[in-house]
């Protein structure tokens, strides 16, 4: 048999040991890395009421013993970018001071803001946890999705690049990975970079009203009439208006409406009121100019049908193209 005091001994050491096992620190429990996918939004159309979308991703990879580890939390959270906020939004910076307003979202239909608590501009984090994400961030590691979108309709933004970075920890980035395993938590914050950029491109529509000259018996004396056309066209974007030579004519001096026999009517269509100076292409040297403000400018055509024969009755009519050239 053993005498007592060994088996004391071998009591002591054991204890001694679970002690040590207790005091051991959870270094090296985790590891983590992000990256995140530049986000290129564009060509924006700042005229049309449609938004502009694109997608990006972040890139999360952990490393740990799995033995160890029973849970980890990643928590991570956008601020506002170096451009700041426009409004409730987030900003692009353009040319010359000019804004461009968007936003990050975590999911395709744009309704929950990728956020934070860093800066002012709120939003929810996207927080990763659970068994499911374990395995997956220390196997193949997982790719967060950030959904940004451009709002339609922004008139005032001129043509050029506009951007956005995210690289100031903790003001614009911020991941925070908590892991815990039977040694205890440990909680580490890092950071990434990645940037949004957009393109606003030159850009014009164009909308013409009908002219109508109404009905007349005789065609002994000069019948006016006036249409408009009105052009949008992006903040300081130089275009020129020409009006074609219609259907029946080969040159600026020439338009005719035409009934279904064939017969003719002369017109002419002006830039001025006096019906002094005749409206045509660039070509003719006869196309107006002018710049885009970012909003509808209601341009008056001055039409004349001059004295003359007076054709058959009926209903005469002719096909004339705007053109806006930018």
């Amino acid at each position: 048999m053993t005498p007592a005091p060994f088996r004391r001994a071998i009591l002591l050491f054991l204890i001694a040991g679970l002690l040590t096992l207790g005091l051991a620190a959870p270094a090296r429990a985790q590891s983590c890395t992000f990256s995140a996918s530049n986000i290129v939004l564009g060509p924006v159309d700042v005229l049309g009421s449609s938004p502009t979308t694109a997608t990006g991703n972040i890139a999360v990879n952990c490393s740990t013993f799995l033995g160890l580890l029973t849970s980890i939390t990643v928590t991570i959270e956008l601020g506002d970018g170096s451009a700041g906020l426009f409004g409730s939004l987030r900003r692009l910076g353009g040319p010359s001071g000019s804004s461009l307003a968007y936003d990050l979202y975590q999911n395709p239909t744009h309704t929950t803001i990728f956020g934070g608590s860093q800066g002012t501009h709120g939003g929810q984090p996207v927080v990763l946890t659970g068994s499911s994400v374990l395995s997956l961030l220390t196997t193949t590691g997982m790719n967060v999705p950030v959904y940004a979108r451009v709002p339609g309709a922004q008139n005032a933004a001129v043509p050029g690049a506009y951007s956005a970075t995210f690289s100031r920890q903790p003001l614009d980035v911020r991941a925070t990975t908590r892991a815990c395993s039977v040694l205890g938590c440990d909680t580490r914050v890092t950071g990434f970079t990645f940037g949004v950029q957009a393109q606003v491109r030159p850009n014009c529509r164009v909308v013409a009203d009908d002219l109508d000259f109404g009905q007349h018996g005789l065609l002994d004396r000069p019948v006016d009439a006036t249409s408009q056309v009105r052009v949008t066209c992006t903040a300081g974007t130089s275009y020129s208006l020409g009006l074609g030579h219609g259907l029946q004519a080969a040159g600026i001096g020439g338009r005719q409406m035409r009934d279904l026999a064939g017969h003719r009517v002369g017109y002419q269509l002006y830039r001025d009121a006096a019906r002094t100076q005749p409206w045509g292409l660039i070509a003719d040297g006869l196309a107006t100019t002018d710049a885009g403000t970012g909003v509808s400018r209601a341009v008056t055509v001055y039409g004349r049908v001059p004295p003359q024969p007076t054709p058959p009755p009926g209903a005469y009519s002719d096909t004339v193209v705007v053109t806006v050239t930018y």
